[in-house]
C-alpha cells in the first residue's frame, strides 16, 4: 500500500498564532498527514484574520473549540447558522440528502420541544447526523487549567466554560491584592476591551462575569441559580410561554443605584431593539422574546413567541443580556434604544457594520454593574495605541448583596509570554493563572510536577473538546473521503500523550458526554487507522475505506472451496470408518502408472 501513488491534496490549516496548545500539536497532525500524502500549509494568524478565515471559509482545517457549558448544545448549534462562525462554513457542502438549512431547522424545532423523551430523541438524530457527516475531528477534552499561590485558597472552577471565578477566593497569607494572568480565548491576554457586556470581541467574557450580574446563574450539574432575580415561574401563554421574574431586594450598583425592574427593562430595550437584536441572533431568546415588562408588584415579566425550553439556562449567559447602571447609558433612563443605544461605535463586527445605518451607538460611559469586582482604572501598553492593556484594576464590592470578596484589589497584568508569565510565578509577582493560553501544557505539568508547595494547580471537570475543523464547502476536503482520510490519520492518543504528559484524555465525540443530552454513543468510531487512511487515500479511486464488493465476493468464494474441502475430507474418513475407502491401493496405483 505504501508504495501506491498517492493522491497529492494540499490542506490549507489555520491556528491562532497565540495559542499555545494549537502550537504544540500543529506539528504532530502536519506530520500525521504527510505520511498518507497530503501536505499541511499551517498559517497562523492573529485574532482579527483569524476571525475572518472563519467568516469567509478560506480554510481546509481550522483549529478551535467547542463551546462548553451552558451553551452546549443548544446555543453552540444555534450559532452555526451565522455566517461569521467558521461551523456555518464548514457545513455548507454537506454530504446529501443532509444540507446546512435542514440540519439548523432541526436545530431550532428541538428547542421547542417540551416533551423529555422526545426532545431527547431529536437530540440523539442531530448529533448522530452530524457525526455522519465526519466534519469535526474531536481532539482532547479540555480541563481547563489554573495555577494559584497557596497563599490563596478556596479557588473553585466554575461549571461556566468561560468565567473565572474570584468572589469566593480566600487569603492565607499576605497582601489582600491579587495579581491574575488570565486566558483570552486559550490566548495571551492583551486587553478586556472597553468592558460593555451588550458586545462582544473585544470585550472580554471573563471580566464580564466579575462586573455584570443577570437575572439567573449557572450553577453546579446545571442547576439554574438566583441572581438578580429570587424566584420565578415560567407558564404556557398563547402560543410560547410566559415568565415572571421576583427581583431581588437592595441591590445597588458599583455607582450606589439601585437594582430594579425599571432598569432591567431599559437594559434589554437596549440589547432588543429590532436592529441591535439582529447581531444578538446566535443564540434563540433574543429571537423567541416577544415583550418584557414590569407589573405591578414591579416583577420582570418575559414573554415568548413559541415554547422555548433553554430559557432559564440562556438567560444565566455573562452576556447580552445581564444589566448595567442606568446612569452608565448616555441619556440615563431616558436613553432611546435607536437614538443613543448602549452599543459601543464600531464594536459590532465587520460583518454587521450595516446595523449602524439604522442605530446610533452611544455605549456606556463606564462599566457599572452590580458584580462581585468593580472596575478601578487601567494603564495602556506604551505604544499599543491604546490596544493593550499593561494592567486592569477592579475592586471588590463593598456593598455586594452576596458575600464580599476577600480580595481587596484585582490586578491583571499583561505579559509577552508564557515564558515571562512562569518567570512571574516564580518570583512572586503573579498569583494566578486563569485558564487555558497563559502557560504552555508543558509549563502547567511542572509546576504540577516539581512546584507543588507553593502552587496548587486545579483542573475544572470537561467542559470543552478542542476539535479540528473540516470545511466541506472547499476543495479538496468537500470529499468526504478525504474528511475520512484525514481524520483516520490522525494519531491523537500518541501526541496527545507526548505533548500534554497524560493531563488530557482524547476523545471520540464533539460534544462532553456530560452536556445535556450528548451522552450518546455514536457510530462508527472515527478511530486513528492508519492503513485505513492510506486506502481511502492511496487505493483505487473508489475506495471508501471499507470492504470492496469485488474482495467480499473474493472471500465469499474462498470460504465456501474452504468448507467443501472440509466435507470432503469428512466423507472420506466416514468411508474409512465404515470400510469403504473412496480410493483403494489398486485405484492409487493405477493412479500413479497414469
Amino acid at each position: 500500500m505504501a508504495e501506491q501513488s498517492c493522491n497529492p491534496h494540499t490542506l490549507d490549516f489555520i491556528i491562532l498564532e497565540t495559542d499555545p496548545e494549537m502550537a504544540v500539536v500543529e506539528d504532530d497532525i502536519r506530520a500525521d498527514l504527510e505520511k498518507i500524502g497530503i501536505t499541511v500549509n499551517t498559517r497562523k494568524l492573529d485574532q482579527e484574520a483569524y476571525i475572518e478565515a472563519e467568516r469567509n471559509g478560506t480554510y481546509n482545517m481550522l483549529f478551535t473549540r467547542t463551546w462548553g457549558a451552558p451553551y452546549d448544545p443548544h446555543s453552540y448549534l444555534t450559532s452555526w447558522e451565522v455566517p461569521s462562525h467558521v461551523e456555518y462554513s464548514a457545513i455548507g457542502g454537506m454530504e446529501k440528502p443532509l444540507t446546512r438549512d435542514l440540519l439548523l431547522d432541526k436545530i431550532a424545532n428541538v428547542q421547542e420541544e417540551l416533551d423529555l423523551l422526545t426532545r431527547a430523541e431529536k437530540w440523539s438524530e442531530i448529533l448522530n447526523d452530524i457525526h455522519q457527516q465526519v466534519i469535526f475531528l474531536p481532539l482532547w477534552g479540555t480541563r481547563t487549567p489554573y495555577v494559584i499561590n497557596r497563599r490563596l485558597d478556596n479557588f473553585k472552577p466554575s461549571p461556566d466554560a468561560f468565567a473565572y471565578p474570584l468572589k469566593d477566593v480566600s487569603i492565607v497569607d499576605g497582601s489582600s491584592t491579587v495579581t491574575v494572568s488570565p486566558g483570552s480565548g486559550g490566548s495571551l491576554f492583551t486587553s478586556v476591551g472597553p468592558m460593555n457586556p451588550h458586545q462582544y470581541f473585544p470585550n472580554q467574557i471573563f471580566a464580564s462575569g466579575w462586573i455584570y450580574e443577570g437575572l439567573v446563574s449557572y450553577g453546579n450539574d446545571g442547576i439554574i441559580a438566583p441572581a438578580l432575580a429570587t424566584a420565578w415561574d415560567v407558564e404556557p401563554y398563547k402560543n410560547g410561554q410566559r415568565a415572571t421574574f421576583k427581583l431581588r431586594q437592595g441591590v445597588k450598583f458599583h455607582d450606589g443605584s439601585d437594582w430594579n425592574c425599571t432598569v432591567a427593562k431599559l437594559n434589554f430595550d437596549h440589547i432588543l431593539s429590532d436592529t441591535v437584536r439582529q447581531r444578538h441572533s446566535w443564540y434563540g431568546t433574543p429571537n423567541k422574546l416577544t415583550s418584557w415588562s414590569c407589573n405591578d408588584d414591579g416583577d420582570f415579566v418575559l414573554e415568548t413567541s413559541v415554547p422555548f425550553y433553554p430559557l432559564l439556562q440562556e438567560l444565566s449567559y455573562a452576556r447580552p443580556l445581564v444589566f448595567a447602571s442606568a446612569a452608565a447609558f448616555s441619556e440615563g433612563l431616558d436613553s432611546h434604544p435607536d437614538t443613543h443605544n448602549s452599543c459601543n461605535p464600531g464594536d459590532f463586527g465587520s460583518k454587521w457594520d450595516y446595523l449602524e445605518q439604522n442605530v446610533t451607538c452611544m455605549g456606556l460611559s463606564a462599566p457599572v454593574g452590580t458584580g462581585p469586582f468593580k472596575f478601578v482604572n487601567r494603564t495602556y501598553l506604551a505604544g499599543s495605541n491604546e490596544e493593550v492593556d499593561e494592567t486592569v484594576i477592579f475592586a471588590a464590592h463593598k456593598d455586594y448583596w452576596g458575600k464580599v470578596p476577600e480580595i481587596e484589589y484585582l490586578v491583571i497584568k499583561h505579559f509577552e509570554s508564557t515564558d515571562e508569565i512562569y518567570r512571574a510565578l516564580e518570583t512572586g509577582d503573579l498569583d494566578m493563572t486563569l485558564g487555558t493560553g497563559p502557560l504552555t501544557p508543558t509549563q502547567v505539568r511542572n509546576i504540577q510536577f516539581y512546584n507543588s508547595t507553593k502552587f496548587d494547580v486545579v483542573r475544572g471537570e470537561v467542559l470543552q473538546h478542542a476539535v479540528l475543523v473540516m470545511n466541506t464547502n472547499k476543495e479538496p476536503t468537500n470529499d468526504i473521503k478525504v474528511r475520512k482520510a484525514i481524520t483516520h490519520a490522525i494519531n491523537k492518543a500518541e501526541f496527545i500523550n507526548k505533548e500534554f504528559s497524560g493531563l488530557e484524555q482524547p476523545v471520540n465525540q464533539l460534544l462532553p458526554l456530560s452536556a445535556p443530552y450528548c451522552d450518546v454513543d455514536l457510530n462508527p468510531k472515527w478511530n486513528y487507522d492508519v492503513e485505513k487512511a492510506l486506502l481511502l487515500n492511496c487505493g483505487d479511486d473508489n475506495s471508501d475505506g471499507s470492504i470492496s464488493a469485488g474482495a467480499i465476493a473474493g472471500i465469499v468464494i474462498a470460504v465456501l472451496m474452504v468448507l467443501g474441502l472440509g466435507g470432503f475430507i469428512m466423507h472420506m474418513i466416514n468411508r474409512e470408518k465404515q470400510g469403504k475407502p473412496l480410493f483403494t491401493s489398486e485405484q492409487v496405483e493405477k493412479g500413479e502408472e497414469a
